[in-house]
């Protein structure tokens, strides 16, 4: 398991952990789905399961797109939690995820 590898499944878990507490403090099940969703999308990434060479761009790709779609939530609702703090994490992760090569 690579370095990249590591940082994609944790992002994974607090994706799917999001969801969870979306769904257990408010009852959303969209949250829930979309959290379930994106986390399979990235765990096909993970496993290189659009080839070695596509599945990092991809997994990059849909890591920045939630740093859009959280922070534009953020944006919208003027509040920090949840969208705020997701738009943080898909930062963090989309960095880290930068400073590896793609093959």
């Amino acid at each position: 398991m690579t370095n990249f590898d590591i940082v994609l499944w944790s992002f994974i878990a607090v994706l799917l952990s999001g969801g969870l507490v979306g769904y257990f403090k408010t009852g959303s099940r969209v949250s829930l789905f979309a959290s379930c969703l994106i986390a399979i999308f990235l765990a096909l990434a993970a496993g290189e399961f659009f080839g070695a060479t596509a599945s990092r761009p991809i997994a990059k790709f849909i890591v920045g797109s939630l740093f859009c779609l959280f922070g534009y939530h953020s944006w919208v609702s003027r509040k920090f939690v949840p969208g705020g703090l997701m738009a943080l994490a898909a930062l963090a992760t989309r960095g880290l995820l930068a400073g590896f090569d793609d093959r």
